[in-house]
């Protein structure tokens, strides 16, 4: 009988830096080739073993555990040992050891000693001999005598778990070692086995393998200088090509050695136990006991103004769920999370009142780990903890995202920095992003790669299949250039392959021990952060207990927001505002709601979203519940919010598919929205424990077809118990079935209804404070900035601009209610540098911006911090004007110079200066010329990222008030067409029904802003103009916009653009008569101003047919002289700011 080959060194996609075998391909290639057992060898990790043995085994394949590390031998060279876990002790054996080399990696490089790897290696079986191992090396150095002495070594620390493999993979001296190290090993009595060192599934892939190494590495496979590491031969072989291949080295032995040390190898993963750490509890108690006293004794506090019957029922569900908590063994998770919320509330860390399904139980509620009341709301613990179906319990829980980093570092204080580690994630190559990759190796330019991922749509879950399919053009384009179907042919067979490690949003894990016992893990040393190389749903797999500690930016926003108010409460002698005391019925806060004004609320602030409150109009809690729970993808697409709505406003009649569920669904006008209600609908009509209710809840949502006919006779028994007929029966288990494909975890979205309600009441009733915490949320985030200061517009609140005398690093709320600007929100300037300002201001004031230079570093921001305070504005209070501001910013810096040489030490040379209180330090800036209004809001949008103190098209008023016939905000009902100078902000293309390409644009006036939409023709004439920020004059037809008017709550209107123009050609065309106002100049400075004009270059005077008007005063009366013909020029936009230059910014106007 001839000897059964296995692989034993198989690379997998998670190597990332090599490998393209998915897990499941892996798994299909050892089963379609008969072989019993097949390992997984990725390079310094373990990334995918969990998925590998958990596939592996589910089809009747023994999966083999192993790695491939970097071993330091003891003569200092590096080179790859292959390693395989003989049993569980070995596979923690490894773990470690990858943990250990993970930590102390080198240039990126991770590495081992032999003398580490030779005290740690208990249970694992040692490989070498592979292409890149040093033995393999000193052979090919003709070292033999030193290639021997290290066999020697290794066959004597690891004894008879030590052989050396051999490979065929087509690359140099492979063939000569392998005769050479056949009679070696025998003599020393090494057993030899071979490998194939396999990266992919069949040879044709080995393109595809090389490119997914150049995207790694940064190389282009067309690149003559590159390592070429890999053959066409490493592919996944049978155990008959392998034989073919080794016919000349007696392959029976070699195969039969794998086979012999894949019944060596015999590890699991499988485990029953979940793994918590020890709680620290007191030497009385035990987990249960504690966890029992703790919540009885806060549960008393709670309900000891209730009436005798209340606090019976709070009782017994206290005591009911604390007996499941017990039966579980999940007591000291819930003392776990109960302790690190308690210790960051304690230490002013802002906590999320909870999420998902933990909301339902009351102990949680007791124990303060949720903020709302699951009896009060109707909420149920076995969504949470199924005694009838045991899984792990698990509290997402949402902390201030400035501050979670605090509670992440207690826990690891408390049960040791070796026992927490964050999770690893894995990036993919996604549709866009691949294509990209592949387009660079390929070494095509990059306007070709960034061309083709452009035709991609940018949406959560799009493929590359998806996108040819709705995007014809995108098809056309690969059928039509060669270089496109190539891309994409190679971009097909590597989407969605593993490219990068990353870190888990907000999951954490605690074991009970150090991490490395149970998982290997990761070190990131960009971050120097430490990960479990298993990815969340492996951690949990294998037992470990992940606990979710995410960062919710509206927990931030609501901190600042209460910290502010409570100060201006405090100066106010008022009562402290506590928002855990709300009641949640204040009529304002759901007048503020019902009107969409819902910018900035939690949950409720998009488009859809604001449009649903409208029709809506919530006037209780519940309804903002089931708001959160209606607007997702499937109640929008069955038309549930339609009904929900027309029931609520008594255009719809409110019925129950049964009169016994009329208690369970008159919160929802008898619509099954919540899955609470779908258990409830169990208990109630079927007789159903929640517990099993809970289970009919599951197999609802994962719809097999199976289970489902087992609980559909389980419900139609249960109803009969009820005297419900059969086929009633039926049509209402179809019914509960249908709804539970879009039933919300209520939990879920009453917990997340609580911070809508507080962000409203906030908005509400402290607008000031609360919009100024939202925009210090998001200082690096001009865009969104830039609409929440429209909000404020719309809230009649002042927002200031930017103060070196008096605003700080985030907004902030002055005396006055008034918003002072955020300097952290200034593009350019360093936070170190306003952190060092802010501390000087606190002992010194500036009286210029020399005086501000003697005191601050102004080396600390440089240049570009200085300019980007000057062009924000910033500075204004210092200086005469913004113009002399710029022009003092290189003085600025040279005596900054000086000032840093004093303040160590040298003498004050300005202390004559400061005596002098004459001294202007603007005296030579005297004739710096002024800005234009354009050049001060152009300044602003470079520091700003918007035009903050006025608008582009107001500062040119006078030069285009007669190319427009109305401003936005003239336009009414009764007009039919106009003509619109308007600012470019967004033009987007699309498809219409007929498949013609539109443009969807937005502009604005400074007096209002509208849509509009561009026909292909239109687009084809004027596509040129369409740049983002440029001034157009748009022409067309306008009507009312009904969607925009509703979401803004004011008449808005859209425009059919007809024709689009640039003011120059405006100008150009149109202009008969430019008058120049100088009625505030004197004679003289109109005299000089005059012999300038006549002054100018010979072309200024040239080919003009445009005249000119002198407007001036003249013994108390105005006079218009027009200037002779020699003074005819073209109304360019050039020629014009050379006339505003010599007679001042809105001295011009065109007619």
């Amino acid at each position: 009988m001839t000897a059964q080959f296995i692989h034993l060194r198989v690379s997998s996609e998670y190597s990332i830096s090599r490998g393209l075998l998915r897990i499941n391909e892996i798994v299909a290639n050892a089963e379609k080739l008969s072989m019993p057992a097949v390992a997984l060898t990725d390079l310094s990790n373990m990334f995918g073993m969990v998925k590998f043995f958990k596939q592996a085994e589910a089809t009747g394949i023994k999966p083999i555990g192993g790695t491939i590390l970097n071993l330091i031998s003891s003569d200092a060279n590096e080179g790859e040992i292959l390693c395989l876990a003989k049993n569980n002790e070995g596979l923690k054996s490894l773990m470690k050891l990858i943990s250990l080399a993970q930590l102390q990696q080198k240039k990126g490089k991770v590495l081992i000693s032999l003398e580490q790897f030779s005290s740690a290696y208990e249970g694992i079986i040692v490989i070498s001999g592979g292409s890149r191992s040093n033995i393999f090396n000193l052979f090919k150095q003709k070292k033999i005598k030193e290639l021997k002495d290290e066999l020697i070594q290794f066959r004597d620390v690891f004894k008879d778990d030590f052989c050396i493999e051999v490979q065929k993979t087509g690359r140099g001296h492979e063939d000569e070692f392998i005769k050479h190290i056949l009679p070696l090993a025998y003599e020393l009595s090494i057993p030899v086995i071979a490998t194939n060192d396999v990266m992919f599934s069949r040879r044709e892939d080995f393109e595809i393998h090389e490119t997914k190494v150049c995207i790694n590495t940064g190389k282009t496979l067309n690149d003559s200088n590159r390592e070429k590491n890999y053959t066409t031969e490493q592919f996944f072989k049978s155990t008959k090509e392998m034989r073919d291949l080794f016919s000349n080295f007696d392959p029976d032995i070699l195969f039969d050695n794998t086979l012999r040390i894949s019944q060596k190898c015999n590890v699991s993963f499988t485990t029953d136990e979940y793994f918590l750490p020890e709680y620290p509890v007191p030497d009385n108690h035990d987990f249960n006991s504690f966890l029992s006293e703790l919540s009885n004794s806060k549960l008393q506090k709670i309900i000891q103004d209730f009436d005798v019957k209340k606090q019976y029922t709070y009782q017994e569900r206290l005591d009911y769920e604390l007996a499941q908590i017990h039966a579980t063994g999940f007591s000291s998770y819930f003392l776990i999370v109960a302790d690190f919320i308690q210790w960051s509330k304690s230490n002013d860390v802002p906590v999320g009142p909870g999420r998902g399904s933990g909301a339902g139980s009351l102990v949680a509620f007791a124990l303060g780990i949720t903020a709302l009341d699951p009896i009060e709301h109707n909420l149920l613990f076995e969504r949470f903890i199924n005694p009838e179906r045991i899984s792990m319990p698990d509290f997402d829980i949402d902390f201030c995202m400035d501050k979670r980093d605090r509670v992440i570092d207690y826990v690891s204080e408390k049960y040791g920095k070796d026992a927490v580690s964050q999770i690893a994630t894995f990036g993919t190559m996604a549709a866009r992003a691949v294509v990209r990759d592949v387009a660079r190796a390929l070494g095509k330019p990059y306007l070709l790669g960034d061309r083709i991922s452009k035709m991609i749509p940018f949406e959560p879950g799009m493929t590359l299949e998806k996108a040819i399919k709705n995007q014809p053009i995108f098809k056309k384009m690969i059928q039509d250039e060669g270089e496109v179907s190539e891309i994409i042919d190679l971009a097909f067979k590597l989407e969605g392959i593993a490219r990068n490690v990353g870190k888990h949003a907000g999951g954490i894990v605690i074991a009970p021990g150090s991490i490395d016992d149970f998982c290997p893990t990761y070190f990131d040393p960009q971050s120097e952060s430490v990960m479990t190389q298993f990815d969340k749903d492996d951690v949990e797999a294998i037992g470990l207990v992940k606990f979710d500690f995410l960062g919710l930016r509206t927990l931030t926003v609501i901190d600042r927001a209460v910290k502010t108010i409570n100060e201006y409460l405090f100066n106010k002698n008022e009562e402290k505002l506590n928002l855990e005391s709300l009641s949640l019925d204040d009529p304002k806060v759901f007048e503020l709601l019902a009107s969409g004004r819902t910018t900035a609320i939690f949950q409720l602030e998009s488009t859809g979203m604001r449009e649903l409150i409208r029709r809506l109009k919530p006037t209780k809690f519940e309804e903002i519940v089931a708001l959160l729970a209606l607007f997702r993808p499937g109640p929008l697409e069955s038309g549930m919010h339609e009904e929900f709505v027309n029931r609520k406003h008594g255009k719809s009649k409110v019925t129950f598919p049964h009169k016994l569920l009329a208690p369970v669904l008159s919160e929802t006008y008898g619509v099954i929205l919540y899955q609470e209600q779908v258990m409830q609908a169990a208990q109630v009509l079927a007789g159903y424990s929640l517990g099993q209710a809970d289970i009919l809840r599951r197999a609802m949502g994962k719809k097999k077809v199976e289970e489902m006919e087992q609980q559909r006779q389980i419900f139609v028994d249960g109803c009969a118990n009820k005297e419900i007929k059969k086929a009633t029966a039926e049509k209402i288990f179809d019914l509960i079935e249908k709804f539970s494909g879009y039933g919300f975890n209520k939990s879920h979205s009453a917990a997340y209804a609580m911070l809508s309600y507080q962000t409203a009441y906030l908005k509400t009733y402290y607008p000031e404070h609360f919009m100024a915490a939202v925009l210090s949320t998001e200082l690096s985030n001009t865009d969104k900035i830039n609409t929440l200061i429209s909000e404020c517009k719309e809230l009649k609140i002042n927002v200031l601009q930017p103060n070196i005398k008096t605003s700080n690093k985030y907004f902030n709320v002055n005396k006055n209610l008034d918003i002072e600007y955020g300097l952290g929100a200034i593009k350019g300037l360093a936070d170190s540098f306003i952190e060092h300002v802010l501390d000087v201001r606190q002992n010194k004031s500036f009286k210029d911006l020399f005086n501000f230079t003697k005191k601050v570093n102004v080396h600390l921001g440089g240049k570009r911090s200085i300019e980007a305070l000057t062009k924000a504005g910033a500075f204004d209070e210092l200086t005469p004007s913004r113009s002399i501001a710029l022009a003092c910013v290189d003085d600025m810096l040279r005596e900054g110079q000086k000032n840093s040489a004093q303040m160590e030490g040298t003498t004050d040379l300005f202390a004559s200066i400061e005596e002098n209180l004459n001294f202007d330090p603007y005296a030579k800036y005297v004739n710096t010329k002024e800005l234009s209004n354009e050049e001060l809001l152009n300044n602003e949008r470079d520091a700003l990222g918007f035009y903050f103190s006025g608008h582009p098209v107001i500062a040119i008023e006078k030069i285009i008030s007669n190319m427009r016939s109305h401003s936005i905000g003239e336009i009414n009902d009764e007009l039919k067409r106009v003509r619109i100078v308007g600012l470019l902000n967004s033009y987007r293309q699309s498809k219409d029904k007929s498949r013609k390409q539109v443009a969807f644009i937005s502009f604005d006036d400074g007096t209002g802003s509208m849509e509009g939409i561009v026909n292909t023709e239109v687009l084809e004439r004027h596509h040129l103009l369409f740049k983002t920020n440029s001034i157009l004059i748009f022409s067309g037809s306008v009507e009312l916009d009904n969607y925009r008017s509703k979401e803004l709550n004011r008449r808005m209107y859209k425009m059919k653009v007809a024709t689009i123009s640039s003011i120059e050609s405006q100008m150009t065309q149109e202009s008969r008569a430019i008058i120049i106002d100088a009625r505030n100049l004197s004679n003289e400075s109109i005299q000089a101003s005059m012999r300038d004009l006549r002054n100018l270059n010979g072309d200024f005077w040239q080919h003009g047919n445009c005249k000119v008007h002198l407007k001036i005063l003249h013994q108390e009366s105005e006079a218009i002289i027009e200037l002779g013909d020699e003074f005819m020029l073209i109304p360019s936009n050039e020629n014009i700011k050379l006339l505003q230059g010599l007679f001042g910014d809105g001295s011009i106007t065109i007619n």
